[in-house]
Order: C-alpha cells, then sequence, then structure tokens
C-alpha cells in the first residue's frame, strides 16, 4: 500500500513538475585541449532543489516510468536553449537525448529553429548527445530520424562510449560527430597501460573519421597531462569545471597547464 501512495506521489511531483515547467539547467564547459578555449557547454538538467525528482537520475527514471520522457526532454531541451548565455557564436551546446525516444513510436519533435533563432542560435550550434537509458533496438531507423536533424545543420554525439557493446555497435552505425569516452576509461587512466592503449586507439580512429573526441570525468591533473599529451581534442571534467546554472570560466592556471602539456607533451606515455 505504501509502495502504491508513493508511486502516486511521486508520479504527481512529476507532473507538477512539468506543467510548472519547474526544471533548470546546469552548464558544464568542453574545454580544446589544443587552444585552452572552451568549445562548447553540455545542459545538464536538474529539478526543483527541495523535491524528490531534484536528481537527474530520479528525474528521467521517473518521466520514464509514468511514460513522460518526451514531455520532459523537449522541456529540458528548451531549457537549455533558452538559458543558454556564450561567449562566441561558435560555442556549441550538447543537449541530452534518450535513445529511447528513437524506439518510440511517438517521437519527439526536435524542431527548435524558431527556438533558436529568437536565442540568437542555430541549429549548428546544438550538438545533442545520445545517453545509454537504453539501447537503440532499430539502427535504420534511428539512421532516418537523425538524418533528417543533420539535414537542418544539427550534429550528434555518442555518450558513453567504452562501457558496452551497444554503444560502439552505435558508433559504427550512426557516424556520430563526437564521440564522448566513458569517465571509468578516463579514472587513473595515467596508472592504468590497458586503458592509455585503448584511448590511444579511440584518438586514431577519431582523427581517421574526422570524429570529435572528448574525454570526460577528468578529475586530476595527471589525466589531464597525459590526455593532452595522446592528442585528445576536448575534456570536460571537475578538474576543468563544475556545472553551473551561469556558464563557468576554466580557471587560468588550468589553461597554463594545458598549454604547457601540449607544448611538452611528447614524452613517454607508457612509462
Amino acid at each position: 500500500m505504501q509502495k502504491i501512495q508513493r508511486s502516486n506521489e511521486l508520479e504527481h511531483e512529476l507532473s507538477s513538475i512539468l506543467h510548472a515547467r519547474r526544471i533548470h539547467t546546469l552548464y558544464q564547459p568542453l574545454v580544446n585541449l589544443s587552444s585552452g578555449k572552451v568549445m562548447g557547454y553540455e545542459a545538464l538538467t536538474r529539478g526543483p532543489s527541495y523535491s524528490a525528482l531534484h536528481s537527474p537520475l530520479k528525474l528521467f527514471s521517473a518521466a520514464e516510468q509514468f511514460k513522460k520522457l518526451d514531455a520532459l526532454e523537449r522541456l529540458a531541451q528548451e531549457t537549455a536553449i533558452v538559458n543558454a548565455k556564450f561567449d562566441s557564436d561558435e560555442q556549441l551546446l550538447f543537449i541530452n537525448f534518450s535513445s529511447q525516444l528513437i524506439n518510440s513510436s511517438n517521437l519527439v519533435s526536435l524542431d527548435h529553429l524558431e527556438l533558436l533563432q529568437r536565442c540568437g542560435f542555430s541549429p549548428s550550434n546544438i550538438v545533442f548527445e545520445i545517453t545509454e537509458r537504453s539501447s537503440i533496438e532499430d539502427f535504420e531507423q534511428a539512421k532516418k530520424f537523425l538524418d533528417k536533424y543533420r539535414k537542418q545543420g544539427y550534429r550528434i554525439a555518442i555518450d558513453d562510449a567504452g562501457i558496452g557493446y551497444s554503444s560502439l555497435h552505435a558508433i559504427a552505425q550512426i557516424h556520430p560527430d563526437y564521440i564522448k569516452i566513458d569517465r571509468s576509461l578516463i579514472q587513473n587512466v595515467h596508472q592504468d597501460v590497458m586503458k592509455k592503449y585503448l584511448l590511444e586507439a579511440f584518438v586514431t580512429f577519431t582523427q581517421r573519421m574526422n570524429i570529435g573526441l572528448v574525454a570526460e570525468g577528468i578529475e586530476q591533473e595527471e589525466e589531464l597531462a597525459l590526455l593532452t599529451s595522446m592528442g585528445v581534442q576536448f575534456a570536460q571534467g571537475y578538474l576543468l569545471a563544475r556545472p553551473h546554472q551561469t556558464p563557468p570560466v576554466i580557471p587560468s592556471h588550468i589553461v597554463q597547464f594545458i598549454h604547457q602539456h601540449q607544448k611538452h607533451g611528447q614524452h613517454k606515455m607508457y612509462e
């Protein structure tokens, strides 16, 4: 009985959040490891701070459970675009997009052209980042769906690469513009030869295929130093900047650190 009551309360809370549009966006920068400049931001959705659905995991899990994922994702996309205030017209906005919606027969509309123009953006500023809440079931359908938006100028990223067969299969089938390497392969990479060689393979592959490579979850200077010297293009993580409602600035000492290891990073990577 208590379980049913709790479920009803969560559904009511979710409906209230969606109706009142009570979500907010945090922005975490992605840094170009050749220049030290911010190339874009990932938009991270949060529920109200006082709510049981504050965390993104609980919020999106509830939306999936109560068949409201399409409504939440559209609200999250719109909120991210409206509140984005960037320094350059060339900076990108990475917006999470669940692969489950590609599998759905009721696909959410991603036609934000009017909203983008009103906010000073264009489709070329937007990267739809496919998250692994569920695996893509029909890659032919997925490619047709995503190609529609590519033709309008949007770009596609595969998130969490390297943690399972499904993400690698998605890369081969979808041909993304960006690949984001999961934190599990980045953590303590400077101490793990296997991870180093896996990342080296990703660097070679993405360079040959002209795909942007993003290392996620960088928290240690040793990780950043190695990734910079290896030729990974872009980086994201708490060491660089934590997510914030106002797009954060990369500390000057981090930018200097990147330049130092870019210039002098030709040491032996596998010592």
